[in-house]
């Protein structure tokens, strides 16, 4: 705006001394009215170039100070979302309102005929099931974290212990003893009702297994250990690289 203000005085003052000078000579006159023109055309030129070089400037002004907030708000948005993922995956420890269920060999219970080979691992992974389509939040099996990754497999072989299960399972790649406590956080309400509803404590009687559950209502009631095994990707590398 100086700029243009300036030009347009220049103008002004050269235009008066042209006609101050020589009212008559056409040539005289055009010349200082070209002058004067060019002059600012230049001037105005000059200020739309320097309004954009503000604009650059003042974007990147922005984009230094979005930059400089990466040491602060940057990082610490950063480290909250890889404690959220790590929570998820289950690579850290739960505590919350949750349940307890504790399964093991009751010789008091009848033996059905028919049921007496009966592989715990499938029964196992059914519970688990039901637990986590009822809104478990996680779940631990005897101090073992179960993650995606997890596996639930019998290791022993059919009848080396009384009753229909085989008594150790594999989870996470280590073995698991019987008695089973299967450790939920979650809703509890929707827990329980699930396993009333799927009648899971009668079909774990069937096969000679009591079936006991604690409920849990404080927010400190049930504690989940991290999961701490090795992760699937520990040998992996992205490609190319």
């Amino acid at each position: 705006m100086l700029a243009v203000l300036g030009v347009t005085a220049t103008l002004g003052i050269l235009l008066g001394l042209d006609i101050h000078v020589n009212r008559n000579s056409q040539e005289s006159t055009y010349t200082s009215y070209l002058a004067a023109t060019q002059a600012l055309s230049g001037a105005l030129a000059k200020s739309t170039h320097l309004q954009s070089e503000l604009t650059a400037a003042v974007k990147q002004k922005q984009a230094l100070m979005e930059a400089s907030s990466h040491d602060t708000k940057g990082q610490t948005a950063l480290i909250a979302e890889l404690r959220r993922l790590d929570y998820l995956a289950g690579l850290t420890s739960l505590v919350g309102s949750g349940i307890t269920v504790t399964i093991n060999y009751d010789p008091a219970l009848p033996v059905i005929p028919g049921l007496r080979y009966v592989n715990e691992a499938t029964q196992i992974q059914m519970l688990v099931n039901y637990l986590q389509a009822a809104g478990a939040t996680g779940i631990a099996i005897n101090g073992q974290r179960l993650v995606t990754t997890s596996s639930i497999r019998t290791i022993l072989s059919m009848n080396d212990v009384a009753g229909p299960f085989s008594g150790i399972l594999e989870i996470n790649g280590l073995p698991v003893e019987a008695p089973y406590v299967l450790s939920v956080v979650g809703p509890v309400s929707n827990l329980v009702n699930m396993l009333n509803a799927e009648a899971l404590g009668q079909q774990f009687n069937i096969l000679d297994q009591s079936f006991a559950v604690q409920q849990f209502t404080g927010k400190n009631g049930v504690s989940l250990p991290p999961y701490t095994g090795t992760l699937p990707n520990h040998v992996a590398k992205e490609g190319g690289i």
